[in-house]
């Protein structure tokens, strides 16, 4: 569920260090948000075709990955939940299925894209404006929190073992894409490029001398920024939380993003922002941040080691700093 998963404003500003090295940027939209690359080069001979190949790429990637799409692997995979039945998979599917097993893991739970089922029915809360049923939310999370995917001896192909499993990668498929559209671009000879998967970027350099992005980070729902512009370079950067994709529904306002332990909505104000060496992680850092307790995500970081993330709450409209780990450089409880 690619569409449903809107990060925090991101936008770059560049250094003029090298004067003969240009910026290209290229935009299309892929998985229901803007899809954006940015080149730095000194020769562009070639750039239009490796920027089409790099979009074709991102295409071929979220036809494959994206629920929305009744003919993608991962609906074919989908339909045949319960039944016993392996699909045969490409490597970029079986790629990002084994990160997110990691990643399930690494986090007890708290990000699991087994979690479908429960999408599907919130998702349909928002458009109807009615709850879901809760016990059914209830036996589906029970239900997820086993074992759901399993692979083929090979690993060419893969199943769901229960029909309460339900595939949805939109805690990490942007972040997945976009990485490997930059690495797409690098093969083709355009080693300096910044790619921005509708909030999730990733990166390297403005050019040979190592030169980094300076990166703003804008906070959702707020008219406030961090202060300080972040001097970032080969990282990738994430952001997760209540946005505007949120509903209310009686006297509570329930956020797009699900806890896969208990299948319910969250309802706290909460974003979060992380920084890591690959898109992928950094996306769903970013997502379990918004889902697990400080004491959790306490934990998490120090096991994941090279990573940066700011967890913040704006239940009033003024952002309070919840879990500041490395991301910015000053101890403080709120942001002007």
């Amino acid at each position: 569920m690619f569409k449903n998963i809107i990060g925090l404003i991101f936008f770059f500003l560049t250094y003029n260090a090298h004067a003969q090295f240009q910026k290209f940027t290229y935009e299309t939209q892929r998985m229901g948000s803007p899809f954006q690359i940015t080149i730095s080069c000194a020769d562009s001979t070639g750039i239009s075709k490796a920027v089409k190949r790099a979009f074709q790429l991102a295409s071929l990637l979220e036809s494959d990955l994206s629920d929305y799409q009744s003919n993608s692997e991962l609906s074919h995979v989908n339909r045949l939940a319960g039944s016993g039945t392996f699909y045969p998979i490409h490597e970029p599917f079986r790629a990002i299925l084994k990160q997110s097993l990691m990643a399930q893991k690494l986090t007890q739970g708290a990000l699991n894209v087994s979690v479908g089922r429960p999408v599907g029915l919130w998702r349909q809360a928002r458009k109807l404006g009615e709850m879901p049923d809760l016990e059914v939310l209830r036996q589906l999370a029970f239900k997820i929190q086993g074992t759901c995917l399993e692979f083929s001896a090979d690993s060419t192909r893969v199943r769901l073992l229960d029909s309460a499993c339900q595939l949805d990668l939109g805690s990490l498929g942007k972040g997945f894409v976009a990485q490997r559209v930059l690495d797409e671009l690098k093969t083709l000879g355009f080693p300096y490029a910044l790619v921005d998967a509708g909030g999730k970027i990733v990166m390297t350099s403005q050019g040979p001398t190592d030169l980094p992005w300076k990166v703003g980070i804008e906070i959702p729902i707020s008219n406030a920024t961090l202060p300080e512009l972040l001097a970032l370079k080969h990282v990738a950067v994430a952001t997760s939380g209540k946005t505007y994709q949120s509903v209310r529904l009686g006297d509570q306002q329930y956020s797009h993003v699900i806890d896969p332990r208990t299948g319910m909505a969250m309802t706290h104000a909460r974003s979060a922002t992380a920084i890591a060496e690959d898109g992928t992680l950094a996306d769903w850092l970013a997502t379990a941040a918004t889902v697990m307790t400080l004491q959790e995500i306490e934990k998490l970081v120090v096991k994941l080691g090279n990573v940066r993330l700011l967890v913040l709450e704006n239940e009033t409209g003024e952002p309070k700093i919840l879990f500041n780990y490395k991301l910015i450089p000053y101890e403080a409880t709120r942001i002007y």
